[in-house]
């Protein structure tokens, strides 16, 4: 966090370095201003100065001020502002929003009349299946941004309570069993939240991707590099026709039966599958190692 502090006023204030620190109603306000700014509607001066007074908590005032004071307000503002440059990262000229977050700053949410409940920090209690589901959206969102997707993502990892799970929460999840032909009618729901929020799922989502590609996971007493599982083929081959992704190993999982049917599969923790995954991969690099060696 960053401190400001202004004596003369007795004002203090923190101001987030990043969107990772901001409380639940710092992150919708600001990812309001970032989708507003993605989408091309918000210049980035502008971003800074709402996002500053967003952050500080204040209102911007209609009171005339002398000329020289009224200079003086806009230079803080301006040397304030430049604060939230922290939210962004800087690559190859572009700026792009600064992702380092995976717990979910919005864990619940009551667009309507109904509270819809969010899944764990680190996504430790999603199902591959709904993952599957969610990613499909995430990179169309990614390609083709549209509104309507980010209500069907929205839709998929924020559920309603099941009643016997309020009773007795399995590993923090309360939500009730994730069901792919639901997901269009809370999508609707959502159309009533701020865009902020669900943009701003759409970022805890991109934060937990970047955050597995490249994640280091304690396990066993020893540490395991996930980043193997994302690593492109270093023999040269390219595919003729475009393949399936994650989908494909969902069927070749099913196909393996080392989880069961393709049901199965996607009922299977996120992390379980991974850790699989990670084991499969272990084992055929290994497998290339000693093949080169005895060579």
């Amino acid at each position: 966090m960053h401190t400001i502090e202004i004596p003369e006023a007795k004002l203090k204030r923190y101001v987030p370095k990043y969107l990772g620190e901001c409380d639940s109603g710092q992150y919708i306000e600001m990812c309001v201003l970032l989708y507003r700014y993605t989408a091309g509607q918000l210049s980035y001066f502008d971003l800074r100065v709402q996002a500053l007074y967003t952050l500080l908590d204040m209102v911007p005032s209609n009171r005339q001020l002398l000329i020289v004071d009224e200079e003086a307000k806009w230079a803080n503002m301006y040397r304030v502002s430049l604060l939230v440059d922290g939210f962004f990262n800087e690559l190859e000229g572009q700026k792009q929003i600064r992702l380092e977050h995976i717990h979910n700053p919005l864990p619940k949410f009551r667009p309507l009349w109904r509270t819809y409940h969010a899944l764990a920090d680190g996504f430790i209690n999603a199902t591959f299946g709904e993952y599957l589901d969610g990613l499909r959206l995430f990179y169309e969102f990614g390609k083709s941004p549209n509104e309507n997707l980010l209500y069907e993502l929205t839709g998929i990892f924020y559920r309603k309570a099941a009643p016997w799970r309020m009773l007795k929460p399995q590993k923090g999840d309360v939500r009730e069993a994730y069901n792919p032909h639901t997901v269009e009618a809370r999508a609707r729901t959502f159309r009533y939240a701020p865009v902020g929020f669900v943009f701003g799922f759409y970022l805890t989502f991109a934060a937990f991707q970047k955050y597995i590609t490249s994640a280091i996971v304690p396990w066993g007493g020893q540490e395991l590099d996930l980043s193997i599982l994302f690593e492109s083929s270093d023999d040269g081959h390219r595919e003729a026709v475009p393949g399936l992704g994650m989908d494909s190993i969902a069927f070749a999982l099913a196909e393996s039966g080392q989880l069961g049917d393709l049901g199965k599969v996607r009922e299977a923790n996120l992390w379980q599958v991974f850790l699989l995954l990670y084991n499969l991969k272990k084992n055929e690099l290994d497998y290339k190692f000693n093949s080169k060696a005895e060579k």
